[in-house]
């Protein structure tokens, strides 16, 4: 006679429900329950009944794409978190997930009530972290429940946590080697805040490259962004840059495209010539990069395939495979346009 999930339940002195719960991997089961249902299945050579993904259209839970609140302004005149969320919708296309979208104000004290909804929500089968401004306690306080978690542009990995991200280190020392190849010595940097990782990264990657070719790192050339860093950033913080320094670079690597095509519009302003008074290098290659006056070299993000991994990612951990947390690293590509 054919071993039932009756007889499972029986065996491990559970109800039905339970044993279903654990080879669905939901939460609120504890790890000594979650043995004794696996131990007697398997005295019992029981193998749960798997689906057809093609066939079964049943809805298996909900998934929580969550990002600040901070990010709003980014994600209406900013295409990349865009793509990143269309590589994610097309990810769980198969797998019969229903997504919703929510924004926190990415601090603890004032998410509070939203974390205890979600940790509540028993149809919630994983949540999505994109972007930064997201205190970790948040993060890891709704990952020690149990709920699977991944993030998106962002690294917790270092506590245990998923993460897909750009390979920024490298793609920032190409794209100011690339500045350097062109004689370049006096090289600004302007950037976000770096307690986003993705931020700090590419600072790193472009310290790493004016050290690697004997240039001193000038402070008086990097100008760091707080809170936001858009267009008007950009054109703002170039401005005060050439106006105050007797030494005026020759070039400029903007830590994200929104910022240096701020750039491009100061030196606009100030009547000088580019890239031939001064070269401009961006980074992500949003749309808008490709139209600039003159066209902007940068480096090249496959943010769709970010969002991709992530939900691939985030649908095994759903399914209970990989436990141990894993660094997903996308790799870049530098484009070389006529503002370099």
């Amino acid at each position: 006679m054919k071993t039932t999930i009756q007889d499972v339940a029986d065996k491990a002195e559970v109800s039905t429900s339970t044993v279903s719960r654990v080879f669905n991997n939901k939460r609120n089961i504890t790890e000594q329950t979650r043995k004794k249902v696996l131990k007697a299945a398997e005295e019992l050579n029981y193998t749960p009944r798997k689906y057809n993904k093609k066939n079964d259209k049943t809805v298996k839970g909900n998934i929580g794409i969550i990002f600040s609140n901070k990010l709003l302004s980014s994600l209406i005149i900013d295409p990349f978190y865009g793509q990143v969320i269309k590589g994610i919708e097309e990810s769980f296309r198969d797998y019969n997930y229903q997504l919703f979208f929510k924004t926190i104000s990415g601090e603890y004290s004032n998410d509070k009530e939203i974390i205890d909804e979600l940790i509540k929500d028993n149809n919630l089968a994983g949540l999505m972290f994109v972007g930064y401004n997201i205190d970790k306690k948040i993060i890891l306080n709704l990952k020690n429940t149990g709920i699977p978690v991944i993030l998106v542009d962002n690294d917790l990995w270092d506590e245990n946590v998923d993460c897909v991200i750009n390979d920024n280190l490298s793609g920032a020392r190409k794209i100011v080697n690339h500045l350097i190849d062109k004689g370049h010595r006096k090289i600004a940097f302007l950037g976000g805040p770096l307690s986003h990782t993705s931020l700090n990264n590419r600072f790193e990657g472009y310290k790493r490259a004016l050290t690697e070719n004997n240039i001193n790192i000038n402070n008086k050339l990097i100008t760091i962004c707080h809170p936001s860093f858009d267009i008007q950033d950009g054109y703002n913080e170039i401005i005060k840059l050439f106006n105050n320094n007797i030494k005026k670079p020759t070039a400029i690597f903007a830590a994200n495209d929104m910022l240096a095509i701020g750039a491009l519009r100061a030196l606009r302003k100030l009547n000088l010539k580019i890239p031939d008074d001064a070269a401009v290098a961006g980074f992500d290659d949003i749309e808008m990069s490709q139209h600039t006056l003159p066209p902007l070299s940068t480096v090249t993000i496959f943010k769709k395939e970010m969002g991709a991994l992530a939900g691939k990612r985030l649908h095994e951990l759903i399914k209970g495979r990989n436990e141990k947390a894993i660094k997903l690293v996308v790799s870049v590509e530098t484009t070389i346009r006529k503002s370099t």
